[in-house]
């Protein structure tokens, strides 16, 4: 990935142990995890995201993955990615069916 712009973000001590964790957990280093999280946030369109993240939310889209496991790889939290989809009109998946209700 080509470098246009450098930017120097200042994090607590907690929040840098987490992302640290996170990217030694996924063998990435903690600029691509943030440069992943800001493309998944603020891209204007679908084909925008990183192939790992397409790959991911047509994962999601088939059935194959949790929301969960999509919201880890596209660096939100599960409730952020709710809204997300929303925004991009993607319908959330759910295994909530019509008979469950008469059962609940």
């Amino acid at each position: 990935m080509p470098q246009d712009a450098t930017l120097h973000v200042k994090l607590d001590s907690d929040t840098d142990g987490k992302l640290r964790k996170l990217a030694y957990d996924q063998g990435k280093s903690k600029g691509q995890l943030v440069r992943e999280a800001i493309s998944a946030c603020y891209q204007t369109s679908l084909e925008d995201l990183p192939l790992r993240q397409q790959q991911a939310l047509a994962a999601y889209q088939g059935g194959y993955i949790s929301l969960g496991k999509l919201a880890r790889v596209l660096g939100m939290h599960a409730l952020e990615l709710r809204g997300w989809l929303k925004e991009h009109g993607i319908a959330e998946r759910s295994a909530y069916g019509e008979t469950d209700a008469a059962n609940a």
